[in-house]
């Protein structure tokens, strides 16, 4: 049976949720627990293990939206149900968002409550057997199954993405595969070894390309162990579709150069200090350069000019800013050297197809 905790400070709300022919052998689901407010349940749910808590939004000390927040926080339970009147609806919803499995409407029936129990049912069922996958999985990852990849293999996987070379990708998935072979295709095993090797990846990536942060959410990256594979094949394409990220990031903002002429300079001091609001006549100055002589080799070796450069790497930093940042678009503005605010708006909305608020909202 699975066990539930009822929070409300109402007694009689507590007695009809009880009453209600739903409970038992019928849904599978027991009432363990009771508790008036909030503080109440905390105090219990960290003595005892309960599968779901049905808890209303308003009462006395630790109301249901703190008492949602805390449980999720320190995964006190796997399902949180939000007991809501009609004008609560709108505080329901925003339970939702952080971290409630439903809410139910007050006085609850007995259909609506079986539905919601078949449905958490399953819900909770599902995170249990997420919990011991990762249970078991954390067992591996104390294995030595580092060992499968060798320092040579992170030093050349970091080399490859570096060269931006078309072939880096097959070669990176040729030592991928190698590693595959050795744990047997063993998908856990597999996810236990890329735990501690992609990391590492990604902090030598950086040690030399410190820029990208500024363009891309690298910590995301780091993820790529999630526990979401079931083939060893799935593992390898996701993997590739990283690097294939990291590598186009590279030639995107880079320009796909390589050797450390005038274009990887410029490139490079305009991607390390694209926060200074930068323009052609400050590069040249803090480069020692002619500021006709870098527009000129810029032009023949790339094909766009460098004030068409130095404004897309400024949007594409603008938009990093506004999906991470708690900037206004002023603030946007002026950080990348843009002085006027509609110019701004006017060149994001052609860079991206979206105004800086409808692209705000979507990101």
């Amino acid at each position: 049976m699975l066990k539930v905790m009822l929070v409300d400070d109402m007694e009689i709300v507590r007695i009809e949720l009880k009453r209600i022919p739903v409970w038992g052998g019928k849904s599978g689901f027991i009432i363990v627990e009771e508790a008036r407010n909030g503080e109440e349940a905390l105090l219990k749910l960290q003595r005892n293990n309960i599968d779901l808590v049905i808890t209303d939004i308003r009462m006395p000390k630790i109301d249901g939206m703190e008492l949602l927040s805390k449980i999720v926080e320190k995964n006190l339970c796997p399902c949180v149900v939000l007991l809501s009147d009609f004008n609560e609806f709108s505080y329901a919803r925003q339970g939702i968002i952080l971290g409630a499995f439903d809410f139910l409407a007050k006085p609850a029936n007995a259909e609506e409550l079986t539905k919601l129990l078949s449905r958490a049912s399953e819900h909770i069922i599902s995170k249990k057997k997420e919990s011991e996958r990762v249970k078991k999985l954390e067992e591996i990852f104390e294995e030595k199954t580092e060992e499968y990849f060798e320092d040579q293999d992170i030093d050349k996987i970091i080399e490859l993405i570096q060269s931006r070379d078309e072939k880096a990708v097959d070669s990176i998935r040729h030592i991928i595969e190698r590693i595959g072979a050795n744990l047997e295709y063993d998908v856990m095993k597999v996810e236990g070894a890329l735990k501690k090797a992609v990391p590492l990846v990604i902090k030598g990536i950086l040690s030399e390309n410190s820029w990208l942060e500024k363009f891309m959410d690298m910590k995301d990256l780091n993820t790529i162990t999630i526990l979401q594979f079931k083939e060893f094949s799935e593992i390898v394409d996701f993997i590739i579709e990283n690097i294939q990220y990291i590598i186009d990031a590279f030639n995107t903002y880079q320009l796909g150069c390589q050797e450390k002429g005038i274009v990887w300079i410029t490139s490079n001091y305009v991607l390390q200090n694209i926060d200074s609001g930068l323009s052609l006549q400050t590069v040249a100055d803090r480069l020692y350069m002619n500021r006709s002589y870098i527009s000129e080799v810029f032009k023949q070796r790339t094909g766009i000019s460098f004030i068409e450069y130095l404004t897309r790497i400024k949007l594409e930093r603008a938009k990093q800013l506004i999906r991470t940042e708690r900037l206004k678009s002023y603030e946007v503005a002026e950080q990348l050297g843009f002085k006027d605010v509609e110019y701004f708006g006017k060149i994001f909305k052609k860079h991206t197809g979206k105004t800086i608020t409808e692209f705000r909202q979507q990101n």
